[in-house]
């Protein structure tokens, strides 16, 4: 990754890689691609640890090192990787590391030891060392963020310490993976200069033969039994073949193939002939997304549209967002697109579930007289709903995440962006919503860069509409690889 764009950080438990063979293992650094690994202090294993760093050509930092600070710097990015808060205060009192640099010139301050502790009786929540963290932090010139592996990559919370009577912001993120469906998901952390991280997962088990749908531990053996030691040679064979493996019938066979195929050569499998959305030749597709407060959003302040007949992006967006009236960006969006389109085709990924539910009731509520042409003139599109709740394709990412699809079609991106994520917008506005007239409202407002948010939203469309032009592209299956109806790819909650 470029200065420009970040580094990429790969933090992960030792447990959670522990069981992946060499192949898998080399599949899951081609595929992150990291800059530098952190493995978490929990379940640390010395024996990962060496296999990492024989794999790996680049730094490997263990939370369960020697008591120090060591300072890595890639692709333009400072990390301090303390392995106890104290060190940060004097990090020369650290063990045979007299000469150490100044942790407080790195934009991430790593260390395991940072962690909320709940007082049961007062029932209020103190971060461990936050004196310490702020007395540095406010001798720094530049802002840091503290990244922690005793909290999972969800976690995103700024606290405050008093020094001298004057405020201190410490912004905190866990890096640890993510628990899932019962799996665990490694974090993926795009971190930089500014302080910014976006937060991506993959689920630990989906690399090596096991990346392919419809393939578990068993079923992995059995292909490697049987010759197919890679995903390129399960691609190279017919559905056919693979039926004469004990334990794989005839859907599961198909699947398998279709899935080798779409991840093998980076491209979309095409299940069915059924019409990509929109269906109607005379239709202009549209493609949206919103950025919301959270899953449950009170506010929509960003609304992203691409047209590629026009080859033009608009948003709507809310710089100065408030829980008195959440629906400015959103008047603003069926306004314009009352005037310029009169029967548009949205498309989104996920929009039933998420997009246009939100919007429907956000329009019925702050902009009723637009709610008749909206339900009326609006033609709606789900292009994940199509492509595999439908199962009309397999889709080439590791996940079925847009940005996952996405990457693995080619589509990278750069600049702010590519350090920036859905979840953490939504907390950075949450955060401004709740401070709005308080102390922190002008910090608050500081810490959202819009120009980055617009260009995240921007993006998001633009991969999108990518996305759409692979899968109208693909040729759809013939003959025995068509499906046959009841067959699932993989998804649930963990795809998005």
């Amino acid at each position: 990754m470029t200065a420009e764009d970040g580094a990429d950080l790969l933090a992960l438990r030792c447990d959670a890689v522990a069981d992946l063979t060499n192949a898998a293992l080399s599949d899951l650094l081609e595929y992150v691609a990291p800059d530098l690994i952190y493995v978490v202090r929990e379940a640390s294993d010395v024996r990962v640890v060496s296999r990492l760093r024989r794999a790996f050509d680049g730094p490997v930092v263990a939370a369960t090192g020697p008591a120090d600070v060591r300072l890595e710097t890639v692709a333009g990015v400072s990390f301090a990787f303390a392995s106890a808060i104290s060190l940060l205060e004097d990090p020369s009192d650290a063990a045979g590391n007299a000469d150490t640099c100044d942790p407080w010139d790195a934009e991430f301050v790593v260390c395991d030891d940072i962690a909320p502790t709940t007082d049961p009786v007062a029932l209020e929540a103190t971060l461990a060392g936050s004196d310490t963290l702020a007395r540095c932090r406010s001798q720094a010139s530049e802002p840091t963020t503290f990244l922690t592996g005793a909290l999972e990559a969800s976690y995103d919370h700024v606290w405050t310490a008093t020094v001298d009577g004057d405020p201190v912001r410490l912004p905190v993120r866990g890096v640890a993976p993510l628990r899932r469906s019962g799996t665990a998901e490694l974090a993926c952390l795009t971190c930089d200069w500014s302080g910014s991280a976006a937060v991506s997962s993959v689920p630990a088990d989906r690399f090596g033969l096991r990346a392919l749908a419809g393939v578990g531990p068993t079923t992995a053996e059995r292909l490697r039994a049987n010759g197919y030691d890679t995903r390129a040679a399960v691609a190279d064979a017919a559905a056919a073949e693979l039926r004469s493996i004990g334990g794989i019938g005839d859907s599961t066979a198909r699947e398998i193939v279709h899935s080798a195929r779409a991840l093998a050569a980076s491209r979309v499998v095409r299940r069915t002939d059924e019409p990509v959305p929109p269906a109607a030749e005379s239709a202009t597709p549209l493609f949206v997304d919103i950025e919301t407060d959270g899953l449950q959003p009170t506010i929509i302040w960003l609304i992203g549209v691409y047209d590629p007949e026009r080859d033009a992006y608009v948003d709507f967006v809310d710089t100065e967002p408030s829980r008195d009236d959440p629906g400015a960006a959103t008047r603003e969006f069926v306004s314009w697109l009352a005037a310029e389109y009169d029967d548009p085709s949205l498309i989104a990924w996920n929009g039933h579930d998420f997009d246009y539910e939100h919007l429907e009731r956000f329009i019925a509520r702050y902009a009723p007289e637009y709610h008749q042409y909206w339900t009326e003139n609006v033609y709606r599109y789900d292009l994940y709903d199509w492509a595999v709740r439908r199962d009309n394709a397999v889709l080439p990412g590791r996940t079925n995440r847009l940005e996952d699809v996405a990457a693995a079609l080619g589509c990278e991106r750069s600049g702010p962006a590519a350090a920036l994520d859905g979840k953490s917008l939504a907390e950075r506005i949450r955060r401004l919503l709740e401070d709005s007239g308080g102390t922190d409202s002008d910090a608050s407002a500081r810490a959202i860069d819009w120009a980055a948010a617009r260009g995240y939203c921007e993006a998001d469309v633009r991969e999108l509409a990518a996305v759409a032009d692979a899968i109208a592209a693909a040729e759809p299956a013939t003959g025995s690889d068509r499906t046959t109806g009841g067959e699932t790819t993989q998804t649930g909650l963990a795809d998005f």
